[in-house]
C-alpha cells in the first residue's frame, strides 16, 4: 500500500523528455525536461515529440496543454509501476481499542489537562496506522477538540472539533500516519484538553470493559498530563497513567505502507517508469493511426510499434526484445528488493540498488 498523491508528487521528474533539435518542435517545458534518473522517454527511436503531439485527439492542443498531458502521462506510469510492485494485501490488524461491553451508568472522573492515549509503533519500517473513526460515549453534551500529536513537533498533526450531541455517537476521521510526511516514528498522543466545561464521559467499570485491545505493531496505553491547558504538545516528563475512560474509542487499522520507501528509494523505480511511459506513448501512436490513402503504410507502422512493445522472435525474422518483457523484468527486480526488506535482509536496513 502507498499514498498515490504523495508518490506522484515526489517521484515526478524521475524521468523526462529531451528537447527536440528542431527549434520549431522545442516545446518541452522545464519540468518535463528534468530526469533525475537519466532516463529520457524520447531516447527510444520510436518516440518523437511532433508525432506524439499530433497523435492527440484534440488537434488544436496548445504547448501548455501538451506539457500538462506529458506530466499526467508520467504520473500515470509512476502509479502503474508502484501498483504492480505493491500488489499484495497490506492490512495487518483492525479493531476498536475497546471491544468488550460496557454498562453506561457511572461518569468518569478525569483530571483537568490533557487526557488520552499514548500510541507507540514498533520500530519495523513501513508500519503505518490509520484512525478510521472514533466512537464517543459521553453522559453530558458539549465540544471536545480531538488532537493527534507526534513527539517530533509541538502542534497537532491532526485535529478535529467534535460536538457531543448524544450519549453515543460516531465521528469519521481517516487520520493516516504513514511516515511519508514530516513525522517519522516517535510516540503519538491521541486525546483532548479536559476542563471544567468539558462534556463528561461514561466510565468503563463493568467487568472487562476497560481492557484495551492488543494490536500488532502498536502499543497503546491511557495517559494524562495534569494541568496542561494549551493545544500543544506537553512536557513528556509530566505524563502520568490514567485509570478512567476518556469517552473516545478509536477504530484503528494497522497496515504496511511503502510510501516512505518509494520516495526515499526513487532510483529503484526509474527504469521501470521509463519503460511504462514508453509503452504508453507507443500505444498512443497506435491508437491514433487512421485509415487513409496510406493505409498500408499505417498498418506496417502499427506492426512495428506492436513488435517494439511486445517483442518479436521466430525463424526468418529479426529478434526484438520488447518493452513489456523488459518492464516485467524490472518489476520483478524491484519486488525482490521489497521482499528482502520485508524479511529483514541486509541488517534490517533498506537495500537500494540502481537498476541499469
Amino acid at each position: 500500500m502507498f499514498q498515490v498523491d504523495t508518490i506522484k508528487n515526489k517521484l515526478y521528474g524521475i524521468v523526462g523528455f529531451r528537447q527536440p533539435l528542431n527549434p520549431t518542435d522545442a516545446i518541452i517545458d522545464a519540468e518535463n525536461l528534468v530526469s533525475r534518473s537519466g532516463y529520457y522517454v524520447n531516447d527510444n527511436s520510436f518516440v518523437k515529440i511532433p508525432q506524439l503531439k499530433a497523435s492527440q485527439d484534440y488537434i488544436g492542443i496548445s504547448d501548455d496543454e501538451f506539457n500538462a498531458y506529458l506530466k499526467r502521462l508520467q504520473e500515470s506510469s509512476i502509479t502503474n509501476v508502484c501498483n504492480q510492485v505493491f500488489n499484495k494485501f497490506a492490512y495487518l490488524d483492525r479493531n476498536l481499542l475497546f471491544t468488550n461491553p460496557n454498562n453506561r451508568v457511572n461518569q468518569s472522573v478525569l483530571p483537568d489537562g490533557f487526557v488520552g492515549y499514548r500510541i507507540e509503533a514498533t520500530k519495523e519500517r513501513n508500519i503505518a496506522f490509520e484512525i478510521k473513526r472514533v466512537l464517543l460515549d459521553f453522559d453530558t453534551l458539549g465540544d471536545i477538540k480531538l488532537m493527534l500529536f507526534n513527539t517530533s513537533q509541538v502542534t497537532p498533526i491532526f485535529e478535529k472539533t467534535i460536538t457531543i450531541s448524544s450519549k453515543t455517537q460516531q465521528q469519521d476521521l481517516s487520520w493516516k500516519v504513514d511516515n511519508s510526511g514530516d513525522t517519522y516514528k516517535g510516540d503519538y498522543y491521541l486525546g483532548y484538553i479536559k476542563s471544567g466545561a468539558s462534556p463528561i464521559p461514561f466510565d468503563r467499570g463493568y467487568e472487562s470493559s476497560d481492557v484495551l485491545t492488543r494490536f500488532r505493531h502498536l502499543y497503546i496505553e491511557r495517559v494524562s498530563v495534569n494541568g496542561h491547558a494549551t493545544e500543544t504538545l506537553f512536557d513528556l516528563t509530566k505524563e502520568e497513567g490514567l485509570s478512567h475512560d476518556i469517552g473516545v474509542n478509536p477504530d484503528i487499522i494497522v497496515y504496511e505502507d511503502f510510501t516512505d520507501f518509494i520516495t526515499q528509494s526513487e532510483m529503484l523505480f526509474g527504469r521501470a517508469i521509463y519503460l511504462d511511459m514508453s509503452i504508453a506513448v507507443l500505444r498512443e501512436y497506435s491508437n491514433s493511426l487512421r485509415s487513409n490513402g496510406t493505409e498500408r503504410r499505417s498498418e506496417e507502422q502499427a506492426s512495428r510499434i506492436l513488435a517494439e512493445i511486445e517483442g518479436q522472435s521466430g525463424i526468418g525474422v529479426l529478434t526484438i526484445t520488447g518493452l513489456r518483457p523488459l518492464l516485467i523484468g524490472e518489476i520483478n527486480k524491484i519486488s525482490e528488493e521489497v521482499d528482502k526488506l520485508k524479511e529483514g535482509f541486509v541488517n534490517d536496513k533498506i537495500r537500494v540498488t540502481t537498476l541499469v
